[in-house]
C-alpha cells in the first residue's frame, strides 16, 4: 500500500537527490523525476536552499514522479561579504479615523496590530482590504475567530469591494500555508485573531510560539507580508487612556495577549482604542520598528 511522506533534503546535483525520510536516505537519480521537478532542481542550488517536500513510499523504495519540492533558505549560513542589500519595501495601511493618514511597515515580516476585545481590529483589517489588494499578488485572510460569512457579511455592511486576489481559510500551519502560497506570487496574510491559536495541556502557548516563530522565518525569507490581530490584556494599575482622552503614555508591548515573541519578532505594533472623551479612534505605535507615518 503506497504511503504519502514528508521528508527533507540538503544534498542534490545534476545526477542525483538525497532525501531524507524519519533515519532513511534515499538516493534517487534525476532523470527519474518529473520534467517540473528537475528544473526546478536546476533553478534553486544546494548551497543556497533546503527542501521540505513530500511523496509515496511503496513499500522500500519512493515513487520519483511522486514527489513535490518546497524550497527554503531556512538555517543556510551566508557569507556576509558577498551578501548583496536589497531595497526595504514597505507595505501601506491608512488609518480609520477622521484624516487622512497612513502607516508604511516593513514589508518582509508581520506588523501587530491590538486593540480591546470589540474595539475595531477586524474593522482596520477588512478596512485596508482595498490597499493590500493593490500591493499584493495574493491575500489570504487566517480566520481563527469569525466564520466565512461574518467576513463577508461585514464586508459588504462596510460598504467594501472585496478584492478578486483575497482568499480565506483557517490554515494554523506554517507549513501548509507555504505550500498553498507557493505560486501566489508576493502574498500579505491577516491573522485574525492569534489569540485563538492556543492549545491545551502544560503549554497552551506553545502552538501559538511555533506558528509565530515560523510564519517570522518564512515571511522574512520569501518577502511577504502578515498582519496580525490581537488582544489586549488590562492592567489592573493602569488605565489605557489618559484624562486627555489618548492612550497612556505608559502603555508597552507588555499588555500584548499571548506569547512575547508576538512582539520580540514584529516590525511594528499599533495599538488602538476608542476614545469616548474624544469620540474617535485613538492610536500609539508601542514599537516603531522601520515603520514610518506618511
Amino acid at each position: 500500500m503506497d504511503k504519502l511522506i514528508e521528508f527533507h533534503s540538503k544534498s542534490w546535483n545534476d545526477y542525483a537527490i538525497i532525501i531524507i525520510y524519519k533515519r532513511s536516505r534515499f538516493r534517487l537519480l534525476v532523470s527519474e523525476l518529473t520534467p517540473d521537478a528537475q528544473q526546478q532542481l536546476k533553478d534553486y542550488p544546494s548551497d543556497k536552499y533546503n527542501i521540505n517536500g513530500t511523496g509515496y513510499l511503496k513499500k522500500f523504495t519512493i515513487d520519483p514522479e511522486s514527489l513535490h519540492f518546497n524550497f527554503n533558505n531556512y538555517g543556510i549560513p551566508v557569507l556576509l561579504i558577498d551578501h548583496k542589500i536589497t531595497i526595504t519595501e514597505y507595505t501601506k495601511y491608512r488609518y480609520y479615523d477622521n484624516t487622512s493618514r497612513s502607516l508604511e511597515v516593513q514589508k518582509n515580516g508581520f506588523f501587530v496590530y491590538c486593540a480591546p476585545t470589540g474595539q475595531g481590529k477586524t474593522y482596520f483589517a477588512l478596512s485596508n482590504l482595498e490597499q493590500l489588494e493593490q500591493q499584493f499578488d495574493t491575500i489570504l485572510y487566517i480566520n481563527l475567530e469569525l466564520s466565512i460569512d461574518d467576513i463577508k457579511n461585514r464586508c459588504q455592511d462596510m460598504g467594501i469591494k472585496i478584492p478578486s486576489n483575497l482568499y480565506v481559510s483557517p490554515l494554523d500551519n506554517v507549513e501548509v500555508i507555504q505550500e498553498w502560497a507557493q505560486d501566489k506570487g508576493s502574498c500579505c496574510f491577516i491573522i485574525d485573531n492569534i489569540d485563538n491559536l492556543v492549545g491545551g495541556g502544560n503549554d497552551p502557548f506553545g502552538a501559538q510560539l511555533e506558528f509565530i516563530k515560523n510564519m517570522d522565518r518564512y515571511l522574512k525569507d520569501y518577502n511577504h507580508h502578515a498582519l496580525v490581530l490581537t488582544q489586549l490584556v488590562k492592567e489592573n494599575n493602569i488605565s489605557l487612556l489618559g484624562k486627555d482622552g489618548e492612550i497612556n503614555g505608559g502603555i508597552t508591548t507588555n499588555i500584548l495577549s499571548g506569547v512575547k515573541q508576538l512582539s520580540y519578532l514584529s516590525r511594528t505594533v499599533m495599538m488602538t482604542a476608542y476614545s469616548a472623551e474624544l469620540n474617535n479612534y485613538v492610536y500609539k505605535i508601542l514599537k516603531v520598528g522601520s515603520a514610518k507615518n506618511v
